[in-house]
């Protein structure tokens, strides 16, 4: 596995971990490794077969044991932890343009949106209609982005 694409599997547990209610000051120390891994020239597979990710920056031992087992297995005992409080299909609507983490615990929390299919669902029964910080424009730009993907999945 790539340095980036290990930064995008700690992205994905930042992301994951807000989403399922994990205190997002404690989930932001994942996007922080991830920029770090991205800007480093060596690589960190390499370094997990040397023995050596002690002494990535900023990583302490518990983190190091994330790491190990995502790239072992591409998944961490630390998501398997919350999978039994949000399915991994809410990772889909932090892949719309706009839509972050905190925005997609929301959809989660209030209205169990947990995938590009419940929520377009939601946005068909008008169940955002009207909600506090969702405009109008806002529920455009996410049906849009829903329209656009089933597109590019016809395409393919």
């Amino acid at each position: 596995m790539t340095n980036d694409e290990l930064a995008d599997r700690l992205r994905d547990l930042h992301d994951f971990l807000v989403i399922a209610g994990y205190p997002e000051d404690h989930a932001v120390r994942y996007l922080h490794i991830a920029r770090t891994l991205r800007k480093m020239p060596e690589s960190v597979d390499e370094m997990r077969r040397e023995g050596r990710l002690r002494d990535l920056p900023g990583v302490g031992p518990l983190v190091q044991t994330y790491i190990k087992q995502i790239l072992d297995d591409g998944v961490s005992e630390k998501e398997l932890e919350f999978r039994s409080v949000a399915p991994k299909s809410v990772l889909e609507l932090v892949r719309i343009p706009g839509l972050g983490a905190k925005t997609a615990r929301r959809l989660f929390a209030e209205f169990g949106v947990h995938s590009l299919a419940s929520l377009k669902l939601a946005l068909d029964e008008g169940r955002l209609d009207g909600q506090p910080g969702i405009g109008p424009k806002t529920l455009a730009a996410w049906r849009e982005a829903i329209s656009s993907r089933k597109a590019e999945n016809v395409e393919k």
